[in-house]
């Protein structure tokens, strides 16, 4: 890999809302987890993916894996703080 990309959590919580909608509650257990920035949680989430039907773990890891990987998506930019004046 030679490009560098920027995500971000609000990034995945886009993606994962688009797919699990804003109203499920495994989307409200990942939204509060990634607004923590809860490693534990996130991971216990992940993990229990294999308790779910298989199209809602499938939708889940894809989402995560485009997050990720997407070359297409420079949302993770939007997150970032504006440049400062500073100059080194």
């Amino acid at each position: 890999m030679s490009t560098v990309r920027v995500v971000s959590f609000n990034s995945l919580r886009r993606r994962l809302a688009t797919v699990l909608g804003d109203d499920s509650p495994l989307f409200q257990r990942f939204a509060e987890a990634l607004g923590a920035s809860d490693e534990s949680l996130l991971t216990a989430l992940i993990d229990s993916l294999d308790s779910h039907p298989p199209a809602v773990k499938k939708e889940v890891e894809g989402a995560l894996l485009a997050w990720l990987f997407d070359a297409e998506d420079a949302t993770g930019l939007a997150d970032l703080a504006p440049a400062s004046e500073a100059r080194h």
